[in-house]
């Protein structure tokens, strides 16, 4: 299976997304062997991944791939060979408004695709203008795919009102593009968890003796298991 998080815009959440999906307790216990894959030619992640090896984190059914390359079919050839690998591939997508290989790979190689949106005008015109003709182009051909394609609310308030939110955004996509049921809260925590190679559920664990500051983290670790289990139809216990 793959799930691919795209957005033609940079700093929407999609390696924050990534890494901490795949961590997640709802996706580990479930799937035997899980493969981030980056395939962002600047390597966010792969720096993250080569401190996390350094300071010898434990990764459990976890693996990194880098695919730096912007030919199609080595980036197709590396996707197949890692897929032979592992029962679930998490792609995290560069930002991308011209060429969009990438974007184009993703939307039409994987299972589900994720798409982080905020509730502002910039981001639908971005996504009108950028994403969306992606997404024709491959329904077109491959009229199956509708469904793939999921919205997935990001940076909202913590404090706004979850249905009104959804709600905006199934008024505003076409039928074919769905809204998880879920939301991607704005929280400070997802701009720092990730020193020395930690992912937020380790970045929690270090936070036990300030008391407030992990309840604060405890609340974005709930966050990101909601949304894995929106994006898998998981049932969570």
């Amino acid at each position: 299976m793959i799930v691919s998080f795209v957005q033609t815009k940079g700093g929407t959440g999609k390696s924050t997304l990534s890494m901490n999906s795949a961590f997640s307790r709802n996706v580990s216990t479930r799937f035997s062997s899980i493969a981030l894959v980056e395939l962002d030619p600047q390597g966010t992640l792969q720096s993250w991944w080569k401190s996390r090896v350094e300071e010898n984190r434990y990764s459990g059914n976890v693996s990194f791939h880098h695919i730096s390359s912007t030919q199609k079919e080595v980036i197709q050839d590396g996707i197949t060979s890692i897929a032979g690998h592992n029962e679930l591939l998490i792609l995290d997508i560069p930002g991308e408004s011209t060429s969009r290989l990438h974007t184009k790979f993703a939307c039409a190689f994987s299972d589900r695709v994720i798409v982080p949106m905020r509730t502002s005008t910039n981001d639908e015109s971005a996504f009108k203008d950028n994403l969306l003709p992606v997404i024709k182009e491959i329904i077109k051909v491959t009229p199956e795919k509708k469904r793939t394609f999921q919205i997935l609310p990001s940076f909202t308030n913590a404090q706004s009102n979850k249905d009104r939110v959804i709600e905006y955004f199934q008024d505003v996509l076409p039928d074919y593009v769905e809204c998880l049921p879920v939301v991607y809260p704005s929280r400070s925590i997802y701009e720092n968890f990730n020193r020395d190679g930690m992912n937020l559920i380790e970045y929690t664990e270090s936070l036990k003796k300030n008391k407030r500051a992990h309840q604060q983290a405890l609340k974005a670790v709930e966050d990101i298991e909601e949304i894995a289990a929106a994006i898998f139809n998981f049932t969570e216990k």
